[in-house]
């Protein structure tokens, strides 16, 4: 169904994720409502040289700053060049603008990003669906040679393709628990499936980054796990969340700038409906993904109702109803329990976003182009690629 502004539109059909994201009291946010930057409370990354600074250093100290102890990201931010340090969550905001004044892009929150949407119109829930058939694809030799790393929710226990992953890279159904399935759950194991769909020659290799009931993400722990995926030729992050007047994370930025150049990283544009800028997919090097979508062969693709849009955003992808690998998992109680059999369809940019990844994947195999990079060019930069969708690019449909 298209509206009048010549969109597509998708009915989203749960409001939870939300709800719990926007809950959570280990996250604060700063805005209005509906387009949230939501950070690390009390939690102030600077950059360390100018940290010592005459003026950065009176800011700091005037504020009541001290050094973070027992802070997972101090090990990242050392490798960043960035001091973690506790500042008070009234003065937080105003450090970043007063010391932005003094040092350009030398201080920043630690942002978290998520998966869901929070909030235009809800949140999208998986449906069961019976096995595709799909996945993975029938020709292994599309991916072949090319190694992906999913940032992600993590992976079920039971897929029908090859992954690899570690002890505490395994999907959490229940992390509560309360018989119900959080609402990231199989998130991942859904992002990696369509990978396989495309690519199932490549090597798929899932990382549990977005955590808890709300399956979020600081950007210091998104920026840790771009480094440890360093070795990686392609990096799909399919979370996304805006920034204090629009400037690119500290931590991320720095991470993706180590990254080796050969290395392709594609995010998602996020479900806000908004051409404001959402990252990772924002980032220089990063390709940005929002979603089309369209009722038969015969139509033409369409910017969807949802998707993020814009300068900023490089290329569209189907993400109406994507089916995919899901979790083995049924709620035990609930108003309206649902019961998943290993599969399901889901809709956002999270879903696009792996699509691209696999097409370029496939590509870069199925031509011998040397090196993935060339190969998204060729998808996603190349000024002939057809179809195009306007605020998004050429449309990748693999």
């Amino acid at each position: 169904m298209n509206d009048a502004d010549d969109t597509y539109h998708v009915d989203w059909n749960g409001e939870e994720w939300d709800d719990v994201i926007l809950h959570q009291t280990d996250i604060a946010r700063v805005g209005r409502a509906g387009d949230w930057v939501m950070y690390v409370p009390g939690r102030l990354l600077v950059d360390a040289r100018a940290a010592q600074d005459e003026r950065v250093s009176a800011l700091l100290g005037d504020a009541d700053v001290s050094p973070a102890k027992g802070v997972a990201a101090r090990d990242v931010a050392a490798q960043l060049g960035l001091t973690v340090l506790n500042a008070p969550d009234d003065r937080l905001i105003a450090l970043v603008r007063d010391i932005g004044a003094v040092a350009a892009g030398a201080a920043s929150l630690d942002y978290v990003m998520t998966a869901g949407s929070q909030r235009w119109g809800g949140d999208d829930e998986p449906l069961p669906i019976e096995d595709p058939g799909t996945i993975p694809g029938s020709d292994m030799a599309l991916g072949a040679g090319v190694r992906v790393a999913v940032l992600d929710t993590g992976i079920a226990k039971e897929v029908p393709f090859d992954v690899e992953y570690g002890q505490g890279d395994l999907e959490i159904p229940d992390s509560e628990p309360d018989g119900r399935r959080d609402k990231p759950a199989g998130h991942g194991t859904h992002v990696a499936g369509a990978i396989a769909r495309i690519a199932p020659g490549s090597t798929i290799v899932v990382r549990r980054v977005l955590k808890g009931p709300g399956g979020v993400a600081s950007s210091s722990a998104v920026a840790a796990a771009l480094l440890a995926a360093g070795d990686a030729d392609l990096i799909n992050c399919s979370f996304s969340g805006p920034s204090l007047y629009d400037a690119a994370p500290v931590a991320i930025e720095r991470a993706l700038a180590q990254l080796p150049p050969s290395t392709v990283v594609v995010a998602c544009a996020g479900n806000r409906a908004t051409d404001r800028p959402q990252w990772p997919a924002a980032c220089k090097r990063v390709i940005a993904v929002g979603a089309v979508g369209r009722d038969s062969e015969s139509e033409d693709w369409k910017r969807t109702d949802f998707s993020g849009y814009g300068p900023w955003v490089d290329c569209g992808a189907p993400g109406v109803r994507v089916p995919s690998t899901f979790l083995h998992h049924g709620d035990t109680c609930g108003k309206d329990p649902v019961s998943f059999d290993g599969f399901a369809s889901w809709s956002g940019t999270s879903m696009s976003c792996p699509q691209v990844v696999g097409a370029i994947a496939a590509l870069a195999s199925q031509e011998g182009i040397e090196g993935v990079s060339q190969a998204a060019y060729r998808l996603v930069h190349d000024p002939a690629a057809t179809p195009r969708v306007d605020k998004l690019g050429p449309v990748v449909a693999p």
